[in-house]
């Protein structure tokens, strides 16, 4: 698991960084990145407030009768 706060600094340098940027291509593509690593952020944060239980992990693992 990756630190949320890690993924929201590299997402606040990255916007940073197309502040300053002159080229529209690079600053829209770094904007897209600081958003990417926003979500990334949300995502691992949400998936430390509510970890798999063993039981959800046994039942995704086992073959499933069809």
């Amino acid at each position: 698991m990756i630190d949320p706060k890690t993924l929201l600094e590299r997402a606040a340098q990255l916007a940073d960084q197309a502040k300053d940027e002159q080229d529209t291509g690079i600053r829209e593509r770094l904007l897209r990145m600081a958003e990417h690593y926003r979500d990334l952020a949300a995502h691992e944060a949400w998936a430390h407030e509510n970890p798999p239980s063993v039981g959800a992990l046994t039942s995704a693992l086992s073959p499933r009768a069809h």
